[in-house]
């Protein structure tokens, strides 16, 4: 009983911070922050960003879906401008992806108003709360990972030797 009620609280306290900061999230900061971007296209931009050039095997390896999805996302970001395929000279077979000028823009400014609003929330952290917050998100960090773990053990399939 009292952990239902620790978990009721808790979801309340959620409910009530969500409401009072939504406006604070309006959809103008989101599309300034994310031009929009899915995850995946952000993912793709920020790989690119890093890695200059990459094949649709890394590029699904990285946005962590099959390679006819991250096809389908490099169409549409090719669409876009934001992304060029590129054949390799030696091989035509191969075929890199690299951003284009556009989304090298793209990229530059989502990473320049991410970094402009995390100043701005850190700024107005002491040197403590700055290091309990980087201690929380560590621990968010494990959390969540440990969660994924235990997803993908739940997914493995289990063999059924048959005689």
């Amino acid at each position: 009983m009292k952990n239902n009620q620790i978990g009721l609280e808790i979801e309340q306290n959620i409910a009530a911070y969500v409401d009072e900061v939504k406006e604070l999230l309006a959809p103008e900061i989101w599309q300034n922050i994310l031009l929009d971007c899915s995850k995946n296209e952000l993912f793709l931009l920020w790989l690119l960003y890093r890695e200059k050039e990459v094949n649709m095997t890394r590029a699904a390896e990285y946005m962590n879906v099959p390679l006819n999805t991250a096809t389908g996302i490099v169409g549409r970001m090719e669409k876009r401008d934001l992304v060029l395929r590129v054949r390799s000279a030696e091989d035509k077979r191969v075929v890199t992806i690299r951003l284009s000028e556009k989304g090298t823009e793209q990229i530059q400014s989502i990473i320049s108003e991410m970094v402009y609003y995390g100043r701005k929330v850190l700024e107005n952290f002491s040197r403590e709360e700055m290091e309990l917050f980087f201690r929380m998100m560590d621990k968010l960090k494990v959390v969540m990972k440990e969660e994924k773990e235990k997803k993908t053990q739940r997914r493995k399939v289990r063999k059924i030797p048959i005689s």
